[in-house]
């Protein structure tokens, strides 16, 4: 018997120790990448373009980008990967198409990563299939590749932009979106959205799809939107109090199919939802009581309800209480992760997608598989902001931050973080409503998160500019 339960621990213990965890996974339709708490960066599934390291059209298991220990943070194109470090440099490998890896040259792919630019204050990138915005810790965007439905935001129209260009002379942008179908989207400090490219279903301005927005243009009058994710005809966007809205075309839209058509936002309910993305034609987003929804077309089972059936209103999957968060993109396959950190694939695993050491896999699954041994050990907090608990005024700020909170919690921690993730102060709220004045005088300008944290749990946050 005590042989039979040492064997029995030790391989629960072999099962741990070989688990590859991860700080943050990321996935671009065709492959995955994450990046582990010792810097390095890791990843599975389509490879031919190089956006692994590799040219093998298959990389089922996991395998190591390269060998170096210092990177911020990663996110994939459709046939690329971007990655920053941790001094803000930005770097792109896999395919280069039209520029889309803004490396100023014509070379159509490459295997190993390449710098953008010398630049060294990068915090966010958006790429798309042949172009790529990205967001500077000035609060501007700059973008590359294909410009032919002005999807950079400048004039002329052109086949392709081989280097990095500023799209506008704003620098008050906070957060960045591209769709599968050349458009933009870009939210600023003051909580508007804007786009700017390709217009199809009016998903910008009200008008042909056939009809280019040259420049960033504003969509609606709301200014307390917070976060998008943008498909190929419609776009899934979150305000400050949590809820859910969309525009643009077809039965992703989850508002019933009327209208069919909109460039004006719909509430798609009143549920607060934690989590959302967009793929081609589909829907998925995961509620604050840790259910998984999706809706729109359906008919290879996309939406792993296990049915072929169309939905144009969130239908939940499956019965779990326990989704952290939903990633999706314009191909048949769709990544969650749960709140114990388990990662879950469904659709094709043709090229290794599911990260189980198995490819050119014919079936689609219809409902949620898990992959073993791998997790995600740091889960992200809700994004959306609670505007009512805290108050951050001015914003833009220059020396001086007046910080009002009111809360249902006393001994609260306020804590402020560059956009790398780096604490820059913290402060102890001893009462449950209160008003801070906070000094940044030191702060170099850029864009902070302000947070209030109770014994680990999230509260309250706001983004900050300092200008």
């Amino acid at each position: 018997m005590k042989k039979i339960l040492l064997f029995i621990v030790l391989l629960a213990f072999s099962n741990v120790i070989t688990a590859q965890c991860y700080e943050q996974i990321t996935f671009g339709g065709a492959h995955t990448t994450g990046k582990r708490s010792n810097g390095t960066l890791w990843g599975w599934g389509f490879g031919s373009w190089g956006e692994l390291l590799t040219t093998n059209e298959t990389e089922p298991n996991p395998i190591q980008l390269g060998n170096a220990t210092d990177w911020n943070k990663v996110t994939n194109g459709v046939v690329n990967t971007f990655a920053i470090k941790n001094n803000g440099t930005l770097w792109g490998c896999g395919s280069n198409q039209l520029g889309s890896l803004g490396v100023n040259s014509n070379t159509q792919n490459f295997a190993t990563f390449q710098q953008i630019t010398a630049a060294t204050n990068w915090v966010k990138v958006a790429p798309s299939y042949f172009f790529t915005i990205a967001l500077k810790a000035d609060g501007t965007i700059w973008a590359w590749g294909q410009n032919d439905t002005y999807q950079l935001g400048n004039s002329p129209a052109t086949a392709q932009q081989l280097f990095p260009i500023q799209v506008g002379t704003a620098s008050d942008w906070v957060d960045i979106a591209t769709g599968t179908n050349r458009t933009a989207f870009a939210i600023k400090s003051n909580g508007t959205i804007w786009g700017w490219g390709s217009n199809p279903s009016s998903i910008i301005v009200s008008g042909s799809s056939t009809t280019s927005v040259i420049t960033p243009t504003q969509v609606g009058t709301s200014n307390d939107w917070v976060k998008m994710s943008v498909g190929s005809q419609h776009i899934l966007a979150q305000k400050q109090d949590g809820t859910l809205w969309s525009w643009g075309g077809g039965p992703a839209l989850g508002v019933g199919g009327t209208p069919n058509v909109t460039n004006i936002p719909q509430q798609i309910s009143t549920d607060v939802w934690t989590s959302f993305s967009t793929g081609s034609a589909t829907s998925f987003g995961v509620k604050s009581d840790g259910t998984l929804w999706a809706w729109g077309v359906n008919t290879n089972g996309q939406l792993a309800d296990g049915t072929t059936t169309n939905k144009s209103v969130p239908t939940q999957i499956g019965t779990d209480t326990n989704w952290h968060s939903v990633q999706a993109r314009n191909f048949a396959t769709t990544m969650a992760v749960k709140t114990d950190g388990t990662v879950w694939f469904w659709g094709r695993n043709y090229y290794g997608e599911f990260g189980i050491g198995t490819s050119y896999d014919l079936n689609f699954y219809t409902t949620p598989q898990q992959t073993p041994g791998v997790c995600v050990t740091t889960l992200a907090t809700p994004t959306f902001e609670n505007e009512i608990a805290l108050q951050v005024l001015p914003n833009p700020a220059n020396d001086v931050v007046r910080i009002q909170y009111n809360l249902d919690a006393t001994n609260a921690q306020l804590e402020v973080y560059d956009i790398a993730g780096r604490s820059i102060s913290t402060n102890v709220l001893s009462s449950s409503i209160g008003d801070l004045q906070l000094n940044t005088s030191s702060y170099l300008s850029g864009i902070y998160i302000v947070v209030v944290k109770q014994d680990g749990v999230l509260l309250a946050q706001k983004k900050l500019i300092i200008e």
